[in-house]
């Protein structure tokens, strides 16, 4: 599917975007393993949540989703433990990462035997990050030279002490829901503080998890065999997602938006703190602190100027890149994005998806090994962009697109469901003439 932005708009009013999808991710799972009924309000309706709901449910756990409510009956670790000796689930993750890795993770834990596979592109993403050290604990895990197919024979893991090698929240999560399972106490220390969702929302469904500070990461103890409680939760809107309409009202003139009920989570919203050092007029305010902080952002156009993004930064904003690399098109002299080679393998190579974008707006721009150096303001004109089915990068070109004069043509602009099913429609609806 082809869709044809007409730039230049103006944005206004009030946007809401689309529940979290890492939160949502977890929600599910969290929601499989607590005891009894657990409700999930605003859960994401992205394609890749939807693959961790259909997982549950090939595993044999009722779950239900009425009007983006996930209602989902779980019977706590034990009685899950007892599906994985009944079956010997296929599950298809479909081209997320995040069901892959953390279910890789949870699956081997809790002693099941199963196959995880995905499409094309997630056969690409690699894997041997997780089924290395769950082998080094005791795990029977094969793989396809480290990437999907995963095949998990039954095993028992013993306590898990892990420095991650890569920063990186997927691997993060997939260990610690692998020892809720383990007798005993497992550490995962991560040298580089990542996203702490499944940190936060253990924490508050279940006692054995202790975080402790230790810059620049945290030390995560996980004592196993407990129990969790039921969820009861609404997932506060993704920023990930919000972060396009940003940068769609900062480039154009005369804009003003708020962008309602999203996720302001610390670990989260450096991407705010980039845009504002380019100059951004940019404000936020947390109205909820738990399980998630939340609240609205209040953005309004701005003259931009370019930023250095260095290794030390990336981690906490890897997921935002192609939406700065949009904003960095408008910004006065060079934004220069460094330490991002983990962009290479997302769903597409994102470096060289983001250098083809902004040479499609005519421009102009270096492409690094591990980044990319855009020098904004130089003869923009709308283009014909090629997605190369990555959501990302489709939105990435959408909001550019408003503050281009002439018509742009996004290819592939379906993937935006990835993530975001409806956000071309909610982008029109934001601009106003």
């Amino acid at each position: 599917m082809t869709e044809t932005i007409e730039g230049i708009g103006r944005l206004a009013g009030s946007v809401r975007v689309s529940g979290d999808k890492s939160v949502s991710h977890r929600a599910v799972i969290l929601s499989a393993l607590g005891n009894g009924r657990s409700t999930v309000r605003s859960l994401s309706s992205s394609n890749d949540v939807l693959a961790t709901v259909n997982a549950f449910r090939t595993i044999g756990v009722p779950m239900k989703i009425r009007e983006n409510v996930l209602s989902a009956e779980g019977g706590g670790l034990l009685r899950f433990e007892e599906l994985g000796r009944k079956i010997r689930p296929a599950i298809d993750c479909g081209n997320s990462g995040t069901t892959a890795r953390l279910l890789a993770g949870l699956l081997c834990g809790a002693g099941y035997s199963a196959r995880l596979d995905g499409d094309e592109s997630l056969r690409r993403r690699p894997m041997g990050r997780i089924v290395g050290p769950l082998e080094s604990h005791g795990g029977v895990v094969t793989s396809q030279n480290g990437r999907l197919p995963i095949t998990i024979t039954r095993s028992r893991l013993k306590p898990i002490s892990l420095t991650l090698p890569v920063a990186s929240a997927q691997l993060k999560s997939a260990f610690m829901l692998a020892a809720l399972f383990i007798e005993g106490e497992s550490v995962i220390v991560e040298p580089v503080r990542t996203r702490d969702h499944t940190e936060r929302m253990l924490g508050w469904v279940y006692s054995g998890i202790d975080v402790l500070p230790c810059p620049p990461g945290n030390r995560i103890t996980v004592s196993g065999r407990g129990e969790l409680s039921n969820l009861d939760m609404h997932v506060p809107g993704d920023i990930s997602s919000a972060v396009f309409f940003i940068t769609a009202a900062l480039v154009c003139p005369r804009s003003e938006i708020v962008i309602e009920d999203v996720l302001l989570n610390p670990t989260r919203i450096p991407v705010l703190e980039v845009f504002r050092s380019m100059g951004a007029g940019i404000e936020y305010e947390v109205e909820e602190e738990r399980p998630e902080p939340r609240g609205r952002i209040r953005v309004k156009s701005s003259d931009l100027r370019g930023v250095c993004i260095d290794a030390a930064a990336v981690p906490l904003l890897i997921d935002e890149l192609p939406a700065l690399a949009a904003a960095a098109l408008f910004a006065e002299g060079e934004t220069r994005v460094s330490g991002a080679s983990e962009l290479r393998v997302k769903e597409s190579d994102r470096i060289a998806g983001i250098v083809r974008m902004v040479r499609s707006f005519g421009g102009s721009v270096e492409e690094l090994e591990d980044g990319f150096v855009i020098t904004g303001r130089t003869g923009l004109h709308g283009g014909e962009v090629c997605s190369d089915g990555d959501h990302r990068i489709a939105m990435a070109a959408a909001a550019a697109a408003v503050g281009i004069e002439g018509k742009t043509r996004i290819r592939d602009a379906e993937c935006a469901a990835v993530s975001f099913p409806s956000f071309f429609q909610t982008l029109r609806s934001a601009v106003v003439s």
